[in-house]
């Protein structure tokens, strides 16, 4: 017999996938969110090619994120922050994540205004997200660990 004042199974389902493709934003600090802006500037500026790709991560991460006062999470990455991820299911590497890169910058260090950087900035540990590469391919991309900002 059917208990008709439970939802069936298929209404669960439905309602569940509903929720789920919410468009939610994720919450990211007030002055992350304004130097994704000013990256994304920078790129309409640019000449090279791979600033197209970076474009496309940068506006997707700014319309996917809302810019938020005082917003503090120990697993948040964010400018200055020490992030380990994994890609494609590699051995995981450490970085240090930065707005403002320079030339010949030391490793480990991961400037937001890069593919990487731009993907990894506002994803919390445990948290996948696809990676876009400058050859067009897309690898996979997980955070580890974050500790910082510092």
């Amino acid at each position: 017999m059917f208990d008709l004042s439970q939802p069936d199974r298929a209404t669960i389902a439905v309602h569940s996938l509903g929720s789920a493709l919410l468009n939610t934003p994720l919450a990211l600090p007030k002055a992350d969110h304004g130097k994704l802006q000013e990256h994304l500037d920078a790129c309409d500026c640019a000449l090279r090619p791979s600033s197209k790709l970076l474009a496309y991560v940068l506006a997707n991460k700014l319309m996917n994120t809302r810019p938020v006062e005082g917003l503090h999470f120990s697993d948040l990455a964010v400018g200055g922050s020490r992030v380990t991820y994994a890609i494609d299911d590699e051995t995981p590497q450490t970085g240090l994540l930065v707005h403002r890169a320079r030339a010949g910058l030391p490793s480990g260090v991961i400037p937001v205004a890069s593919l990487l950087g731009a993907t990894l900035i506002g994803m919390r540990v445990g948290q996948r997200a696809p990676l876009l590469n400058e050859d067009g391919t897309i690898g996979r991309l997980a955070v580890v660990d974050v500790s910082g900002p510092i």
